[in-house]
């Protein structure tokens, strides 16, 4: 065995270890959680509505220009209908950040934030950095969910508060920079 065989052999990879943050979807069936997901990561809409299945998992990395860093976020996807509910303890499960997503236009989802806030509560993460999303802002006729009702919700559970829209790209990109700068924040970095 020549002496280049045993360096081969034996490669010491050095380099920086990258962390990557678990941040959760929540929030009732069909306000648009995938629909945001997908337009973050294709700037891509899609215009069939699909329930997500337990959950769907995502791996985005997102720079921090002003920090001079990049979060690698695992966005997990978690189904709002009650039959996955019994999933959400290992879904919701070491989440290092929470997007809480309402539909302007049904007034239900919204009352129902609070439920999935208590939820995530209830699985210890009261801590956790959040973000409050009102998504599908282009359906302007339809909607329900005036911005002072949004505010108060917002300043409840201290978590700032976005509308988006995942059809037209409006302040997707935003919301996702956001929880990145709360989490990675909150990592003490």
């Amino acid at each position: 065995m020549s002496d280049n065989e045993k360096k081969e052999g034996s490669i010491v990879f050095k380099g920086k270890t990258e962390a990557i943050y678990k941040v959760i979807v929540i929030g009732d069936p069909a306000v648009g959680k995938t629909s945001l997901l997908t337009n973050f990561a294709t700037n891509q809409f899609e215009h069939k509505y699909l329930p997500t299945v337990g959950v769907s998992i995502l791996k985005e990395t997102i720079e921090l220009k002003e920090k001079d860093a990049t979060v690698n976020l695992m966005f997990w996807d978690i189904a709002g209908q009650p039959q996955f509910y019994m999933l959400h303890r290992p879904y919701f499960n070491g989440a290092d950040g929470i997007l809480l997503v309402f539909d302007t236009t049904r007034s239900s989802t919204f009352s129902n934030v609070n439920n999935w806030y208590n939820t995530a509560v209830k699985y210890g993460l009261s801590g956790v950095p959040r973000v409050l999303i009102g998504n599908k802002i282009d359906l302007k006729e339809e909607r329900k969910i005036i911005l002072p009702m949004a505010e108060h919700l917002s300043d409840k559970l201290n978590a700032p508060y976005f509308e988006t829209s995942a059809l037209t790209g409006e302040n997707v990109k935003i919301v996702f920079q956001k929880i990145a700068e709360l989490v990675y924040n909150s990592k003490g970095k």
